[in-house]
């Protein structure tokens, strides 16, 4: 079983207040609360489709076993803060960083055993191994390709003329295609799970 957990969330989010009112055309401070909570909403659902965080979020994926550990969870990994395990004894203990490899530049990015090296003996837990790692393309939005940006800007704008949850002849809470056309530019592909 593999999962993960953020650690620590981003600071801020691609799109800000300012440029959602103005795509929006929208010049009062009525709908500030409201259209916020769209940038999130917008900015989840794209992470979500496209596999990614896009402001540096630290994250803690979790594995079974080092073999399901080896793919990344979330890119563009910058940093991987450590590898754990918990030993024979159920005592968590941290990997020597020349156990294993990174591959940062793939994506999705990979964990691998280095030449002339074994993964230790691991506790038959879920939880066995995790890797503390940061995604994203950087800390700020202007570090956030513009192609995601304008496809969170058209996200909002859907939802923010699709207010009710049954509109006729829509479908308000999914990604528009040209959104989804938008996004598919930066989707990482998981393929093999095990």
């Amino acid at each position: 079983m593999k999962t993960y957990q953020v650690i620590t969330p981003a600071s801020t989010y691609p799109v800000s207040l300012t440029e959602a009112k103005s795509h929006l055309k929208v010049d009062t401070t009525a709908d500030d609360t409201y259209i916020t909570s769209i940038i999130k909403a917008a900015t989840q659902l794209s992470e979500e489709y496209t596999n990614r965080f896009f402001i540096d979020t630290e994250i803690e994926q979790y594995a079974s076993s080092f073999v399901e550990l080896k793919t990344l969870f979330k890119s563009k990994v910058s940093a991987i803060t450590n590898v754990k395990y918990y030993d024979n004894n159920n005592t968590l203990q941290v990997l020597s960083a020349t156990v294993y490899n990174t591959q940062l530049n793939y994506e999705p990015s990979q964990i691998q055993l280095a030449e002339n090296q074994s993964f230790p003996s691991i506790t038959k837990r879920n939880d066995a191994v995790r890797a503390k790692y940061t995604v994203g393309y950087g800390s700020s939005a202007s570090d956030v390709p513009e192609i995601i940006k304008q496809a969170i800007l058209l996200t909002i704008g859907n939802f923010y003329q699709n207010r009710n949850s049954v509109v006729i002849g829509r479908i308000a809470t999914e990604l528009p295609m040209n959104v989804k056309w938008l996004l598919d530019t930066y989707k990482v592909q998981i393929v093999g799970w095990q």
